[in-house]
Order: C-alpha cells, then structure tokens, then sequence
C-alpha cells in the first residue's frame, strides 16, 4: 500500500468540537489531543518502537520497526487518528476505524510514560464524539478481561459489556450513540 495514500485518507475525517484540544489529565498536567498528519509518521512509528505494552492484546501494537511500518500503513488507511502530544511529543495514539455505515472501531495506545492518569477515558470519551459526529450508532471494541482497569476506563466513557463475551478471551463493549441534541430546536 502507498504510505502517502493511506496518509492523506487518514486525515480527512474530522470529529465533532474543536480539535485541537488542550486538557488536563486527573493530576491537572496538560495535554494535547489533535488529528494525525502525515508529517507525524516518523514520530508515531518511534512512539510505538518506545512502546512497552503490559500485555500484547490481540498481538498489538506490533513489536519490531518493520511490522509496526506495515501496521501503521493498514490502519491509517481509514478511520480518523487522534495523537496525543505532551510537550511536544507524540504520546498516544486514538484510532476511530469504521467497521460499517453504523459502526466504528476503538481502539487506543498510550505510552508507558502517561498511562494511569486518565487521558485514556479522555479519549475514549473523544472516541464516542468522533463517533457521533461521523453518523454512527455504536462504537464496538475487545479489551482483555484481566484488563480491568482499561474496562473501567470504557465504562466511564459510557461503553457497556455485550452479553456472552465475560468469559470469553476478549471482552466485547460497546456504547450506543444518539444523536447530539440540536440546540435551536424548540
């Protein structure tokens, strides 16, 4: 695949509000969330080289240079591709890939260095608006059972379990979506 190609698909979604935002994590630190360019593929293939997963979930991130190269040209083809930038550096990394006309996927990477300071709720709650704004109704993902504290995040972000997957190697969830309410109808 032509990296310029999936590149300049990548970015041509844009969610609901304004992006770029500056917020906070829960300790009040800054960060950053903004759509990926084409310019950011070096630094988000050097964030994943740095990355140090707790678990390799469904075999992702992928570990080494030239499998993390293919990945990314495969999943930026589509989709919309948020990053998170703490002082300048790329840190996180928010995928909304359409499954459907009604669907999308979530998923999200965040570097060691910022895990546990509640930017992935943050962009899980981004991941819902981008979502909304595209015309979806659901947005689905799978997350390891024994990750209870990336479910915790879904949950807080309004996803909920889909029935039969507690048990299973994979947690399905999902949050339903509505439509933003028009603020000029009666």
């Amino acid at each position: 695949m032509d990296t310029s190609t999936a590149d300049q698909r990548a970015t041509t979604t844009r969610p609901a509000g304004p992006l770029p935002r500056d917020l906070v994590d829960k300790g009040g630190r800054p960060f950053h969330a903004r759509l990926y360019t084409r310019a950011d593929r070096y630094a988000l293939e050097e964030m994943y080289r740095a990355f140090d997963p707790k678990r390799r979930a469904q075999g992702l991130p992928p570990g080494d240079g030239e499998s993390i190269r293919r990945w990314l040209d495969h999943v930026l083809a589509a989709g919309t591709h948020v990053l998170v930038e703490i002082d300048g550096e790329i840190l996180g990394h928010l995928m909304v890939i359409p499954m459907s006309d009604d669907a999308s996927e979530l998923a999200n990477f965040l570097h060691q260095a910022i895990r546990n300071r509640g930017i992935g709720t943050a962009l899980n709650q981004l991941a819902v608006e981008i979502a909304r704004a595209e015309g979806r109704q659901r947005v689905w993902l799978s997350v390891e059972p024994s990750n209870r504290i990336a479910i915790r995040s879904y949950e807080k972000a309004g996803f909920r379990r889909l029935p039969g997957s507690l048990w299973a190697p994979e947690v399905e969830m999902e949050a339903r979506l509505t439509p933003e309410p028009d603020p000029a109808a009666p």
